[in-house]
């Protein structure tokens, strides 16, 4: 047996002096406090700083504010463009179409607005000045808006709308406004304006966004992220309820003796204002949203001329729809956060192909039509879609990297709306090659509602074959994170 070495001595006699030693209970927390690891990086959080108690407390309800007042600005613009543009001003389907579109344009550069906001603080703050900022100019725009005349409605007399131009008398004609269309133009400039500044505002909020998130333990993460997607979806009830039922009067092609008015309604956006996967991730995005979003010229001149469709019923039916979207979305943030990204999409995409098309065809070939059938069916393809399109974007959190992830995230929206407005293009270069005019739909005969089938046949298709990009999204979050690994490497 080997002789003791001098540390073995030095122990043999403290012992002998002292005895032994009783060690720390293991039940003593207080031992053990300063030995483990950080609160915030249990639970697999991406980022220190403990996950916020609910998307209502005090850091976060600003964020829940800034998600209310965007929905009530962006969904009445989207709102209005029917009863104004379409209704109102009897602007051309293909006019329409475009405003649409172009509503949607300001998304594209979110990308560098988030950019900015990450890397170049004001005085400090990355966030905080360029949501005022923002907002300012959806502040400026809107209120515009509510101090310019909108002018004369195109039919003086509603019932003309229904009746062939070729048809109309002297008298008849003498209560168009031929000049109203035009005054469209202006309208669409401002839309575009207000909803560039809500961008620039949310380009900055969508940074603060994802640093909430990723301080959410793994089991939970995504919670935030869906809460605020309820919350939106609860802004635009509100918005739909306001355009649908103050904008029904006859001269928005509705019923009512009474309107709020364009200007009104404009006002109350103005006072809301004042308040390596990357690269597989951006190529999923931007494909599927090309062929998910294809659609067709005139589906909303169908709306209003084969429908019949009053922007009361319209109002009510987004109404609707945006209580079953908040609906879909709370009953994912309570079961799916877990599901499979990859078919979710695929089983949403399908779903709201095979409800769409029965009341879109029906009425094509007057089978039924009615107002609600048009409206009525397609609210449950809400579920569905809300659904798809909330899973395509929680990914965002998960491959966002610190300190970029207001750029992450207007990179991936930005990459979204690129690929909408290139849908746009597309259908609209395929749609002129059949009669699918306003003068055309009115006509209602065999003709027109066989090109009216082909231009949706080739809609769906389009829609159908959106499918074969989900092979670009990671399955979950694991699946995400490994592809970062990988792509590192």
């Amino acid at each position: 047996m080997s002789s003791p070495t001098p540390m073995d001595r030095s122990s043999l006699s403290f012992l002998a002096v002292n005895g032994p030693q009783k060690l720390p209970s293991p039940a003593s927390t207080a031992y053990y406090d300063g030995l483990k690891s950080p609160n915030d990086l249990e639970g697999a959080a991406l980022r220190p700083g403990g996950a916020p108690s609910s998307l209502y407390s005090r850091p976060s309800l600003g964020l829940a504010a800034h998600q209310i007042s965007m929905a009530i600005v962006y969904g009445t613009i989207n709102s209005v463009i029917y009863s104004v543009l379409n209704n109102y001003l009897n602007m051309s389907a293909v006019l329409v179409a475009t405003a649409t579109a172009l509503v949607k344009v300001p998304n594209v550069p979110r990308v560098f607005t988030g950019l900015i906001s990450d890397c170049y603080p004001i005085c400090g703050y990355r966030r905080r000045p360029y949501m005022v900022a923002g907002w300012a100019v959806s502040f400026v725009c809107c209120l515009i808006m509510a101090v310019i005349p909108l002018g004369q409605p195109y039919y003086e007399d509603s019932s003309l709308e229904s009746i062939p131009e070729s048809e109309w008398t002297t008298e008849q004609q003498a209560l168009i406004n031929y000049d109203a269309p035009d005054r469209g133009i202006k309208l669409i400039v401002l839309f575009v304006l207000a909803h560039l500044g809500t961008v620039i505002a949310f380009g900055a909020a969508d940074g603060y966004l994802i640093e909430l998130s990723q301080r959410e333990p793994e089991n939970i993460r995504g919670t935030i992220q869906t809460g605020v997607a309820i919350v939106t979806a609860g802004a635009y009830v509100f918005a739909a309820f306001m355009t649908g039922f103050g904008l029904n009067s006859a001269a928005y092609g509705g019923t009512f003796s009474w309107d709020i008015g364009f200007a009104g309604i404009m006002g109350i956006c103005a006072g809301c204002s004042l308040y390596r996967v990357i690269y597989q991730v951006i190529a999923f995005r931007f494909f599927s949203q090309i062929f998910s979003n294809f659609s067709v010229t005139a589906a909303s001149k169908i709306k209003s001329l084969w429908a019949n469709v009053e922007p009361l019923n319209d109002g009510i039916a987004s109404m609707l729809s945006y209580l079953v979207t908040f609906l879909a979305l709370w009953a994912v943030r309570k079961w799916g956060l877990h599901w499979n990204w990859r078919w979710v999409v695929v089983i949403c995409q399908v779903v709201v192909i095979a409800i769409d098309c029965f009341p879109t065809f029906l009425t094509i070939w007057d089978v039924y039509r009615g107002q609600w059938f048009w409206l009525g069916v397609p609210l449950i393809a809400e579920v569905p879609t809300a659904i798809g399109e909330l899973i395509a974007k929680l990914f965002v959190i998960e491959i966002a990297e610190p300190g970029s992830e207001a750029t992450t995230m207007g990179l991936i929206i930005s990459i979204n709306n690129i690929g909408t407005s290139f849908s746009t293009v597309m259908y609209k270069s395929i749609d002129a090659q059949f009669k699918l005019t306003t003068a055309q739909v009115t006509k209602d005969n065999h003709e027109v509602r066989m090109h009216l089938t082909y231009a949706y046949l080739i809609a769906y298709a389009f829609n159908l074959a959106s499918i074969a990009f989900v092979f670009w999204l990671p399955r979950q979050k694991e699946h995400a994170h490994e592809l970062k690994r990988i792509r590192a490497s």
